[in-house]
């Protein structure tokens, strides 16, 4: 009896102890065995039960769209979860998934079609993935070496460590390097996409797309590289358009020449090396990152993969400013990979050329409305609503101030040119003794202030919208919503194609508490 033969569970075996535990199956044999073998006595380790979609009890999933009960969204597309097993109503199509996060506050589990769920993979990966090893891999005790460009495909999950690693089927492997499945960091990977694009990319359509005769996206439209077409993995792109002219929300797979990059504002191009100007929510002042491209989130920013500070952090992807940003390898500075040390970092990070704004505000200041703000008639944002302070504004930088608001009523993402007395700095709250971060639910350290300050060993990060979590909690949760960062820079150049690629979001985080858009 082989591997995913199916069978069913007549009830317990006739042992005597200790063997009572067994169970007897009765598998759906084909063949002349099938007259030979009935019913059979298995351990509980050796059989399970058997899921929709080729899902196994404790798989991590993601939510393919926002899921609804009822006409109202209880679950956001890309949130995590586990499977619990079949359905019990529909064990054919459905499967029980226990959410980590649900718009209703409810902790009930949801009988989910198959194609509404998909397999978590570390790395962002996808099952049936074309992907190339980026350094060499050791294989087995032979300390046989895979060298970096080999090409494979993603088969699954990894059995152990499966939110890191992923099982990789390797191409033209030798016999003597063993099986071709092997379980590999995501991070040794980097995803194979047709004309060398990187998923998260920004890219416009380079002429009017067609489908079926008719015009579905103009030239000029911006987009997002999503990864590889599933139809046609080497030859084709799937892109997300900002705009259809058919209205509708689909994705498109298109050929490499219809698509073209788009140019980094502020002077910037993917590659380049940039240190952070001030605290941007969880990376501190002097922080080395790498640019991956413009922002999808704000055409203003650009999309930077931040490198940790010490090794109990992780790299984390931000949307941010140019000007909160120094560029490194424009100056010719010599740019230590390990990051800057404490003794130099104010040195490095002051920038001289930023003015004071008008009312004596400076760049990052944390300030509130002070009276419902509005725009053309309508109110775009409420009084008391919490802002940061960009700079002064470019019409008038002696009567207004530049602000970017955790919360628009129309929901844009714009920043507001305001008069001095629109706005007041505000002091944010200390924290109270006891309250939890809403991630892992362990308790805050009381009495801290400031944006992200140490405090027994245990840093605090303060959201734009207000909310308050522990600065590791919020690595893991920014990391998670945007899909991952791989370690290692962008490719800057078709020479440094061997390396590594980061993963630029495809949408900019949310706070996990209000779901507000998380832009420092």
């Amino acid at each position: 009896i082989g591997p995913g033969t199916p069978g069913v569970i007549v009830g317990p075996a006739r042992d005597a102890p200790p063997e009572c535990r067994r169970l007897l199956v009765r598998f759906s044999l084909s063949g002349a065995e099938a007259d030979a073998v009935e019913d059979v006595a298995c351990d509980s380790e050796d059989i399970e039960t058997a899921i929709a979609g080729n899902f196994r009890r404790g798989n991590a999933v993601i939510a393919t769209r926002d899921l609804r009960v009822g006409g109202a969204v209880v679950v956001r597309e890309g949130v995590l979860g586990s499977v619990v097993g079949p359905s019990s109503s529909d064990s054919q199509h459905r499967v029980t998934v226990s959410f980590s996060h649900r718009e209703d506050g409810s902790r009930n589990r949801l009988n989910c079609v198959v194609n509404e769920i998909r397999l978590y993979l570390a790395g962002g990966l996808e099952v049936g993935a074309r992907i190339q090893v980026v350094r060499g891999l050791s294989l087995g005790d032979n300390r046989a070496l895979v060298p970096s460009g080999s090409r494979g495909t993603v088969v699954g999950p990894a059995s152990e460590e499966p939110l890191v690693r992923v099982l990789v089927r390797l191409d033209n492997l030798p016999a003597s390097f063993g099986p071709a499945d092997r379980e590999v960091r995501a991070d040794d990977l980097a995803l194979v996409i047709a004309g060398g694009f990187r998923r998260g990319e920004s890219v416009s359509a380079a002429k009017d797309l067609r489908v079926k005769g008719a015009v579905v996206v103009k030239q000029g439209v911006a987009g997002t590289v999503v990864g590889q077409s599933a139809t046609d993995p080497g030859g084709r792109v799937t892109v997300a358009f900002a705009r259809r002219e058919d209205g509708r929300m689909n994705n498109l797979n298109v050929v490499p020449a219809e698509i073209q990059r788009m140019p980094c504002t502020g002077g910037l191009v993917p590659g380049d090396r940039v240190a952070a100007l001030r605290q941007l929510l969880v990376v501190p002042r002097g922080a080395y990152g790498s640019v991956l491209g413009p922002s999808c989130a704000r055409s203003s920013r650009v999309a930077v993969c931040f490198q940790p500070v010490d090794d109990t952090e992780e790299e984390v992807v931000l949307h941010v400013e140019p000007e909160d940003l120094r560029a490194l390898a424009s100056i010719g500075e010599d740019v230590d990979d390990s990051g800057p040390d404490a003794a130099d970092a104010d040195e490095m990070t002051e920038d001289s050329t930023r003015g004071v704004a008008a009312g004596g505000y400076d760049r990052g200041d944390a300030v509130c409305a002070t009276r419902d703000l509005c725009v053309r008639g309508k109110v775009v944002v409420r009084a008391n609503v919490l802002g940061t302070v960009i700079g002064p504004s470019g019409g008038d930088p002696a009567g207004r101030v530049t602000v970017a608001f955790a919360w628009r009523e129309d929901g844009k993402s714009n920043n507001l040119n305001v008069v001095t007395s629109e706005i007041r700095k505000v002091e944010l709250k200390s924290l109270a003794q006891g309250e939890q971060c809403p991630i892992c639910l362990g308790e805050l350290v009381a009495d801290t202030t400031g944006n992200c300050q140490e405090a027994r060993s245990e840093a605090i990060c303060r959201m734009p919208c207000g909310h308050v979590l522990h600065a590791a909690c919020i690595r893991k949760y920014i990391n998670h919503q945007t899909a991952g960062a791989s370690s290692g820079p962008p490719a800057a150049a078709p020479a440094a194609a061997g390396s590594a690629l980061s993963l630029a979001p495809l949408k900019p985080a949310q706070c996990p508490v209000c779901r507000r858009g998380v832009l420092p």
